[in-house]
């Protein structure tokens, strides 16, 4: 009989997603309240968020970040993407890219803004112009960080196909990467992580109630 250790949970989420989802609560990465988001940027009418997942505070835990880059590795198998590089989206991925890069032995670059001082490249870290790089990043709700990433990398000689995410947020991220040309790849989904946390006490019944409702508007 197969060990129930290493079944996928009802949501769907392997056992290295259900550490990761324990760790984002217990870390405080998953918050319930009333939150603007980089959308409101665009849409500053849109409903505020019930759900905000900051998974920048995963660096201070060491337990949390091993959980997220074991999700991110085991993300990049089962897609079976073998990228010449790493390229982070910055800040929030910074820390989990590169800890992933030291365990896998791949290089790392990350896509920047120009300096007006020193080297005046928008790539730091070694790189040759044809070869390939997987985008990483934390989450998606819109994907307008991780395009211009790619478009940076492609200006300087790389071949960008795929991004990697470790959360989307089901707010049309998939759909504007693929607009752009590009493959999404994300290790969990927000309605996965929910019904998660809501089947194992993380969520009571009404917190459930208003993030699945918030979410069932943002879809309309």
């Amino acid at each position: 009989m197969p060990n129930a250790d290493t079944q996928p949970s009802p949501e769907g989420l392997t056992p290295s997603q259900q550490v990761f989802a324990d760790q984002l609560l217990a870390t405080g990465a998953i918050r319930f309240g009333a939150f603007r988001l980089k959308l409101h940027e665009r849409q500053p009418d849109a409903p505020l968020s019930p759900i905000y997942i900051n998974l920048r505070v995963l660096r201070s835990f060491p337990d949390a970040l091993d959980a997220a880059v074991a999700v991110l590795a085991e993300l990049i198998h089962a897609h079976n993407l073998h990228p010449d590089l790493y390229a982070d989206v910055p800040m929030a991925a910074t820390p989990l890219v590169a800890v992933l890069a030291h365990q896998t032995r791949i290089g790392m670059i990350t896509p920047r803004e120009p300096k007006t001082h020193g080297l005046t490249g928008t790539v730091d870290g070694a790189f040759a112009a044809g070869q390939s790089a997987l985008v990483i990043d934390d989450l998606v709700t819109n994907a307008e960080s991780k395009l211009e990433a790619a478009r940076v990398l492609e200006s300087n000689g790389l071949h960008v196909h795929d991004i990697a995410v470790l959360i989307d947020r089901e707010q049309g991220g998939p759909a504007q990467v693929a607009a752009a040309g590009y493959t999404l790849h994300a290790a969990t989904r927000a309605s996965q992580l929910l019904a998660y946390f809501h089947r194992t006490g993380g969520m009571d019944d009404a917190r459930f109630a208003e993030v699945t409702a918030y979410f069932a508007g943002a879809h309309a």
